[in-house]
Order: structure tokens, then C-alpha cells, then sequence
């Protein structure tokens, strides 16, 4: 109580102990592959194709990463980060090159004065051409005219080659071209002034070389990359929001082992794994999962984080209007996001309605009731195509062997709920540890609980059913409080999937009555 010490009106203002949790977003997806172009190892937002497009490129045919991309926004996914990577010579230091050209000023002595590179590392850049042409309102002043195969995109005029300029060429070119950017050649201590400071003209487009993707000698440590550098899956431990992980270019299983791996340690994500494209029958792709036959050697697929899914999808190639055979995970996420948004995280992403895929023209295998009877017990989701319907999810599992984590939309729901409580009780550090703090606490989890319940999350006739929250002198001993702990035990009902849908008929005299 504040401290009063001569007369007059005071007003006190009294916290409710109401600090209600807001649920955490669950449908942001992220990809780790190869790109025709854009900043490597660097996890970057894109909201819709078209920006991806911007950033990273049209599809290339030496990877899947813009078709997954693609895919996830046909499919209802609303935003996600991608990661572009390549092969890493060492850590940190990529085997990607961008494609340059130096240029030379016109003095007695020529020497190189300004190097143009593509603005990101790829062959792509082979494709770009530089005309330089002196301005002839101001002979300090240059101009570079950028063609991309041949058609000039971009015109950039008043460049200096002046450091004290406003226009200095390598900061005005950085601001105003998506396309290159451009370095001083000459050393800061020249005594080389304006305009032999100057490059050239060109009597020709002069093209860019050197070029690499970077996509030879590619390893798992490519995909996954180190903390120290924030490369590959690592690239996305600063992002707090991602939900949903998936590699579509990996190049073996274990990339998807350690990506399960990966969102086991942050705790916060969930990682989707394809089946590899030659994995086609149902007994090549339990031998994916388990590491057994073509696939034997490293770890079987076993998470409660990941899920597995088979076969590989057709869509439409962008470029030529026919279908191009990619892994499914992309169109897979973004039936996860569109569930999750229109019913629910708690609702399996699978069936004829929350699982259906209206971007998949194909399925590269057609599976049978007798496959998918073998490989749903084992934790393989499998896509199939159903007449009336179309190509649709048609399993709701993870690879995990544990069954108290066999469904996807269980482990997903519990993400949910543990960040979700997680991030709204940070109040709660530093509050005097006693029964008003305690009862705050169940207070505020138990409103957040009764919602997700009457959303059909959880499941019970009564709240006592669906979920309870104790937070008292039983969970908070002497001891514990004396160690500044407050421990709070939470337990909920969650939704499962019915999966096993039974229908009983029976003939009796009266007729027929059918029972489920």
C-alpha cells in the first residue's frame, strides 16, 4: 500500500489479476531448399508466390523448393520463410558464387575501377549484360543499363564514382537495382580523382560470368547448417513464429531425421517429411520409414514431431502448363494452415473436405485400402485419389512409435497450447510467490482452457472432463517456493481424429436398423 502523508484525495488503481492468454499463431510455414537465385542461408518472410518469385526466382529445374512454395499458397497457406542454401565449403562460407564483370577507366594506364555482380550468388546472373555510358551533362557522371537475356530491365542513371557523392555508384546502385550491385576498385588512398575515376563506355553489353549454384557436393549439413553460422534449418533459430518445417529438396532420409530432430530441441515446430520419389509401393516406402532394404543404414523416421507422407503429387509446372512431378510436403502445409485457420489446429489436416488437394492434377503412386492397411499403423500418411473427390491427404499421423503421441493434430494441439501459455504467463516472473499468485495463474490457464474446449478442442461433457488446473500449496511446497519455482500441473482431454468409422447393420423382423 502506498505510503499517505497529508490529507487529500488519492486514487489507487488495483490489477484484476485477469491477464487473459492469447493463442499463438500455428499455420506459418518455412522451407529449406535450392533457389535459381536470392540470399542464401538467410531466413526471409514471403506472404504469396509472386514476392517469392521476386526474391528467389522462377522455378529451375535443379530444385523443388518454388514448386513447394507454390504449392503451399495454392493449397491456402497464407505466409511462411524460406531458406535458400547450397553446398558449404565450411561453415558459413557457401560454394555459391555470383556471376561479376570488372570494368576499367578510360586513362593512358587503364585500370579496374568498378566490378558489377549479380546481387545473389547463382548462374542465374550469366544471364545479365552491363552497358556503361558516360552522361554527357556531367562527365563525372555515369549511367549502367541492365538487360536480363537480352531485355533491359533496368536503367540506372547519375552514378559518381565519388565516395563523397550522394550518388556514389556502390550505394546508389545497392538502393535502386534488384538486379546487381557494384564495388570501387580503386583503393581509398588513390590519388586518382573524378573522371578517370570513371568507367569506360562500352562499346558492346558486356555479360556477367562466374556464376555457381553451388548445388555439387551437396551433404545433409547443407539442409540442417550449424548454429554458429544460422544456416540451413539453423537459419531459422531466430524465428520465433514458425509452425511448420519441411525440406523438399533433401537429398537423403537423414536430412528428414535431423529436421524431426531439429523441432524436437526448439519444441515449439512441427517438421513434414516426404518419402523419397523412387519410394513407390507400399513395402519401398515402409522401408523408407524404418531404414530397411534401398533405404537401409542411419535412423528409422520415429519423432512425435515429424510426420511422413507418400506418394510424391503432380502439379502444373508454371513455366510450361504441364505437370511436374515435386514432393508433396508443400501442398501438404498448406492444407495445414487452411485446417488450421477455417477449424481448428486440432483438426486433423486429412479427409475428403480438410484434406483435399485442389492443386494436384496427380499422385505418383495410386495406393489400395490393402497398402495403406499396412502403412498407416506405421505412422505414413499416404495421398490418395477417390472418385467424386479428387486427390486428398488420407492419414493423420506422426512417425512416432510412442501411442500417446500418434496423432499429428494431438502433438500439434500441445504446441499450441504449451507456447501459447508459455508466452502469455511471462507476468508471472518476479510476482511474490504465494496463493494469490497461485490462483492468478488458474485463474487466467483455466479461461484460456474453457475456450479451446467450447472450440471443440478438447474433449468432455463438462469442463472437469476436458481439462483441469491446480496450482496451490500441493504443486508449490516449501521447498519448491523457497527455490523460486511455481509449478503448475495442467491437464487436458485433446480431440483425436476418428479414423475408424463403423457401421452396424442388422436385419430383424420389423426390418433393418442400422446402428454406428
Amino acid at each position: 500500500m502506498a505510503e499517505y502523508l497529508s490529507p487529500a484525495v488519492f486514487i489507487e488503481e488495483l490489477s484484476s489479476g485477469n491477464k487473459p492468454i492469447q493463442g499463438v499463431g500455428t499455420s506459418v510455414g518455412a522451407f529449406v531448399g535450392h533457389a535459381e537465385r536470392g540470399p542464401l542461408g538467410l531466413a526471409t518472410a514471403i506472404d504469396n508466390y509472386a514476392q517469392f518469385v521476386r526474391t528467389f526466382g522462377e522455378p529451375f529445374d535443379d530444385g523443388y523448393l518454388a514448386f513447394a512454395v507454390k504449392a503451399f499458397f495454392d493449397e491456402g497457406g497464407s505466409s511462411c520463410y524460406v531458406v535458400r542454401t547450397s553446398h558449404y565449403t565450411a561453415p558459413g562460407t557457401p560454394a555459391a558464387l555470383a556471376s561479376s564483370k570488372s570494368f576499367q577507366n578510360s586513362g593512358a594506364t587503364p585500370i579496374n575501377v568498378l566490378t558489377v555482380r549479380a546481387s545473389s550468388p547463382g548462374a542465374w546472373g550469366e544471364r545479365l549484360t552491363v552497358v556503361i555510358a558516360r552522361s554527357v551533362a556531367a562527365p563525372d557522371l555515369f549511367s549502367l543499363t541492365i538487360a536480363n537475356a537480352g531485355a533491359a530491365v533496368e536503367v540506372l542513371t547519375g552514378l559518381s564514382m565519388n565516395p563523397l557523392s550522394p550518388a556514389y555508384a556502390p550505394v546508389a546502385v545497392a538502393q535502386r537495382s534488384a538486379l546487381v550491385r557494384v564495388t570501387d576498385e580503386v583503393p581509398a588512398a588513390s590519388l586518382l580523382m573524378p573522371p578517370d575515376r570513371r568507367p569506360a563506355d562500352t562499346t558492346a553489353p558486356q555479360a556477367l560470368s562466374g556464376g555457381d549454384d553451388g548445388l555439387s557436393s551437396l551433404a545433409t549439413g547443407d539442409y540442417v547448417g550449424d548454429a554458429a553460422s544460422a544456416t540451413g534449418l539453423h537459419a531459422l533459430d531466430a524465428v520465433d513464429d514458425v509452425n511448420i518445417i519441411s525440406v523438399p529438396d533433401a537429398i537423403d532420409r537423414d536430412v528428414h531425421v535431423q529436421g524431426m530432430a531439429y523441432c524436437e530441441a526448439r519444441g515449439d515446430c512441427f517438421y513434414v517429411a516426404d518419402a523419397a520419389e523412387g519410394a513407390v509401393t507400399a513395402t519401398e516406402v515402409l522401408h523408407f520409414k524404418r531404414a530397411q532394404g534401398a533405404y537401409s543404414g542411419g535412423n528409422a523416421l520415429n519423432s512425435k514431431y515429424g510426420a511422413l507422407y507418400a506418394p510424391w503429387i503432380d502439379v502444373i509446372d508454371p513455366r510450361s502448363g504441364a505437370p511436374r512431378r515435386i514432393p508433396p510436403s508443400g501442398a501438404v502445409i498448406g492444407r495445414y494452415a487452411r485446417t488450421d485457420g477455417s477449424r481448428g489446429v486440432h483438426k486433423a489436416p486429412a479427409g475428403v473436405v480438410d484434406g483435399r488437394l485442389a492443386s494436384v492434377v496427380g499422385l505418383g503412386a495410386a495406393y489400395s485400402h490393402a497398402d495403406q492397411e499396412k502403412l498407416n499403423p506405421q505412422g505414413i500418411n499416404v495421398l490418395r485419389r477417390f472418385s467424386g473427390v479428387g486427390n486428398a491427404i488420407w492419414g493423420a499421423r506422426t512417425v512416432s512409435s510412442d501411442p500417446e503421441w500418434r496423432y499429428l493434430n494431438v502433438r500439434r494441439l500441445f504446441l499450441f497450447l504449451e507456447e501459447s501459455i508459455a508466452e502469455s504467463t511471462n507476468w508471472t516472473v518476479f510476482e511474490p510467490n504465494d496463493p494469490t499468485l497461485w490462483k492468478s495463474i488458474v485463474r487466467n490457464v483455466s479461461a484460456f482452457l474453457r475456450l479451446q474446449w467450447l472450440a471443440g478442442a478438447l474433449v468432455g461433457t463438462t469442463e472437469e472432463e476436458a481439462f483441469y488446473v491446480k496450482c496451490d500449496e500441493e504443486t508449490n511446497p516449501f521447498e519448491s517456493v523457497q527455490a523460486g519455482r511455481v509449478i503448475t500441473e495442467i491437464g487436458v482431454a485433446p480431440s483425436k481424429p476418428a479414423e475408424f468409422v463403423i457401421f452396424r447393420i442388422e436385419q430383424f423382423d420389423g426390418g433393418s436398423d442400422v446402428s454406428e
